[in-house]
């Protein structure tokens, strides 16, 4: 398992140091019967992704894996999670929203891993942004920087048989 099924690389906004890895049709999607946030670190339909830059835009590689793609040595290991997906569409993008039409198709409805890694970040990407503000905001004509960090999200289809991790009705 050395190359992923399908990846789509995202442009987005962050927005209050966040954006979102959603189904594509629903916010508030439920997992099915019988699997709840009891049993599994479910997300019902959408995963929030922590920036350490305020307001910026950036990329995110989504990948879609076969099977659990391996750990990845590079990168800050953000978490893991599993997500319900309703429709078998992701997308990617802000807090208010993003770009109609852009998702990637995963598997069908169902559980799917994801595993959320940031690369650049920090203190120095923070620094080069303010300093980016000040001068715009001093009249100069200079872009934002686009590469103060980006992100890599590994996709995994997950069983939906979770028996053997529900505790036993007595």
């Amino acid at each position: 398992m050395t190359e992923p099924k399908r990846s789509r690389t995202f442009t987005l906004h962050v927005e209050y140091s966040l954006f979102l890895v959603h189904d594509e049709e629903d916010y508030d999607s439920h997992p099915p019967e019988g699997i709840g946030m009891a049993y599994l670190p479910v997300a019902r339909g959408v995963v929030y992704a922590a920036s350490t830059v305020q307001e910026h835009e950036t990329k995110a590689q989504v990948h879609m894996w076969a099977g659990v793609p391996p750990k990845r040595a590079e990168g800050e290991l953000l978490g893991q999670v599993t997500l319900f997906s309703k429709s078998g569409r992701i997308s990617v993008h802000s807090m208010m929203g993003g770009p109609e039409g852009q998702s990637l198709e995963l598997e069908g409805p169902g559980l799917y891993g994801v595993r959320v890694y940031r690369f650049g970040g920090g203190p120095a990407a923070r620094d080069r942004r303010d300093e980016a503000v000040r001068r715009i905001g001093d009249g100069e004509d200079i872009e934002m920087p686009t590469d103060l960090e980006s992100y890599v999200i590994d996709m995994w289809r997950r069983p939906t048989d979770t028996s053997a991790a529900r505790p036993a009705r007595q």
